[in-house]
């Protein structure tokens, strides 16, 4: 039988069965099911993965219209049936697929989100469903921060998760905030990222990150750790929110603020490019660009938002023309 974890947001469902399938050595492909979906499709997808033997995970399912999801429900029993009865051909869509004994296909839902179908009752017998709670964030985190080389993950583990959820309670309501598991992550990524190379850099002055030890390592660690945040969460934030976060931080690392970016020659050749431009280089607007630097480093996608004539397309061009004039690579 296929599997069905449903559940809130964030909660593991699609990775939970993709941990499974590697843990047993399963070629596992996540399909993100949506409105433009139809039974073709899904159809050509089920022989493709009848044919190879991979487990098939069709993320948001109860996205797809019922009509549809009745009509997947026959191709799935078709499947099962051959499975069971240990069958090396069956037919889909009127044609003869060879049936890898391997394959599976699973399902993830989440119920409480607006515009979703309720799974047909054809299909709920299809499929051992699962019920997912809110995970535990601190657990996650700490394994995260460990697995990136981390040796005093346990107490950096719940002071970040601590911070999240003080930043989504705190400060305002935005429509591109987000201090879910997903944002946690990629922090928890760049910080690994930012410690190795705080590592290399300690060896070319020869010193050893082995040898620090108790207070020292954890200030080291947790500096490392708080500059991934502000890399990661300040440029997000909207002017009024930036003193707020200001306050989180001394409130859960005490003694901490957030740290200036230092780039020297890149921010003198802002202001000359700006300049060059007829744009005045105010502080702010320089900041922004550095943000917008940092972000780019971090990320391959990025979106800016804010109303129009704030700044927004002017950020980039400065930046694309002063990384030109400091790294004299093309942009």
């Amino acid at each position: 039988m296929g599997g069905a974890p449903f559940g809130p947001a964030g909660t593991g469902k699609t990775e939970s069965v993709k941990a499974l399938g590697s843990q047993l050595g399963f070629f596992v492909l996540v399909f993100n099911c949506d409105e433009t979906f139809d039974f073709h499709a899904m159809g050509r997808i089920f022989i493709g993965l009848c044919q190879v033997g991979a487990w098939g995970c069709f993320d948001e399912f109860n996205r797809l219209e019922e009509r549809m999801l009745s009509a997947c429900s026959q191709q799935i029993l078709v499947i099962q049936t051959g499975l069971r009865e240990r069958q090396s051909k069956i037919e889909l869509m009127g044609k003869d697929v060879k049936l890898n004994p391997q394959v599976g296909s699973f399902v993830t839902m989440n119920p409480d989100y607006a515009g979703r179908s309720q799974l047909p009752e054809n299909l709920k017998q299809l499929f051992r469903q699962m019920a997912m709670v809110k995970p535990d964030r601190e657990l996650i985190a700490q394994v995260m921060l460990y697995s990136q080389g981390y040796r005093t993950a346990e107490q950096l583990a719940g002071k970040i998760v601590s911070l999240f959820e003080l930043c989504s309670a705190q400060l305002s309501t935005q429509p591109h905030y987000d201090f879910g598991l997903r944002a946690l992550k990629s922090v928890l990524v760049s910080a690994g990222n930012m410690k190795r190379e705080a590592i290399l850099n300690l060896k070319k002055e020869n010193k050893d990150v082995n040898e620090l030890k108790g207070k020292d390592l954890e200030d080291f660690e947790q500096k490392i750790l708080l500059r991934s945040v502000c890399e990661t969460l300040v440029p997000k934030l909207i002017a009024d929110d930036i003193p707020l976060l200001s306050n989180l931080l001394q409130g859960v690392f005490p003694g901490s603020a957030i740290p200036t970016i230092h780039e020297p020659e890149l921010r003198e050749n802002i202001r000359k490019v700006a300049k060059a431009m007829l744009l005045q280089p105010e502080e702010s607007f320089v900041e922004k660009v550095l943000q917008l630097y940092q972000i780019q480093r971090l990320h391959h996608g990025l979106m800016m938002v804010g109303p129009s004539g704030c700044g927004k397309s002017k950020a980039w061009q400065v930046l694309i023309n002063a990384l030109e004039r400091t790294d004299k690579v093309k942009g």
